[in-house]
C-alpha cells in the first residue's frame, strides 16, 4: 500500500506527491551507501511498505533499487541501460588498491559463510591477510600499516564495516556478496596478480 499525496503539501511551494517518509526514504536511498533495518528502522520500513513506488522514482533517475530482505538492508547502484547515454546519479568514491584488496578480501570471508551467518574481522587479522599484497618494492611497513588504517576507517564510513563491542574488530556488511559481479572479481585479481609478477625479481 503505498501513500497518496497530501492535498496541499507539506510546505509553501510543495508540488511532490509522496508522503514525508517515503521523500526521506527517496532521499537516504539516493545518499547511500546503504539503507539496514538495523540502523535506519523508519527508513527501511518505508523502502518495504513503498517499494514499487520508489522503484518507479528511482528508475526515473536511471537507478535500480536492491533488497536484500534476509539480511534487511537495501542500496542503489546505476541502472543497466544498455548503450543509452545516461547521466551518473549516485555519488562515486575512487577506490585507492589497497581499498580494492581489502573489499575483495572481506567479500571472500562473506561466501565461505553460511547463509546467515554474521562475518567479524579483526584489524590485526585482516592486516595480515592482505601482507601477500605488500610488493617487495615497499620497503616501508609503516606507510603501508597506515594505508591498511586508512581503507579500514573509510569502509566503516561507508557501513561496509559495523563496528562492535571490541576496538579494532568490525562485522562486515553483508551488501558486500552483491557489490561485485563474478567477472569483475576476476578482472580485479587479475590485475593483483599482474602487479604482483611485476614486481616479483
Amino acid at each position: 500500500m503505498t501513500h497518496e499525496p497530501m492535498a496541499g503539501g507539506h510546505y509553501p511551494g510543495d508540488t511532490g506527491e509522496l508522503d514525508l517518509e517515503t521523500r526521506r526514504a527517496f532521499v537516504q536511498l539516493l545518499k547511500g551507501p546503504l539503507v539496514t533495518a538495523a540502523k535506519h528502522p523508519e527508513v527501511w520500513r518505508a523502502v518495504i511498505r513503498d517499494e514499487r513506488l520508489l522503484r518507479s522514482r528511482l528508475a526515473d533517475v536511471f537507478l535500480d533499487l536492491v533488497i536484500d530482505d534476509e539480511n534487511e538492508l537495501a542500496f542503489t547502484r546505476p541502472a543497466e541501460t544498455g548503450n543509452a547515454n545516461t547521466p551518473t546519479v549516485l555519488r562515486t568514491e575512487r577506490l585507492t588498491f589497497m581499498d580494492t584488496v581489502m573489499l575483495l578480501a572481506l567479500r571472500q570471508r562473506l561466501l565461505r559463510a553460511q547463509p546467515g551467518e554474521r562475518v567479524m574481522v579483526d584489524l590485526d587479522e585482516l592486516r595480515e591477510q592482505l601482507e601477500l599484497y605488500r610488493t617487495a618494492g615497499d620497503t616501508d611497513p609503516a606507510g603501508y600499516a597506515k594505508r591498511i588504517n586508512a581503507s579500514w576507517k573509510k569502509l566503516d564510513k561507508y557501513s561496509l564495516l559495523t563496528k562492535t563491542s571490541t576496538d579494532d574488530r568490525m562485522e562486515v556488511s553483508p551488501v558486500l556478496r552483491q557489490l561485485f559481479d563474478a567477472e569483475q572479481v576476476a578482472l580485479v585479481e587479475v590485475e593483483f596478480r599482474r602487479i604482483l609478477e611485476e614486481d616479483t625479481p
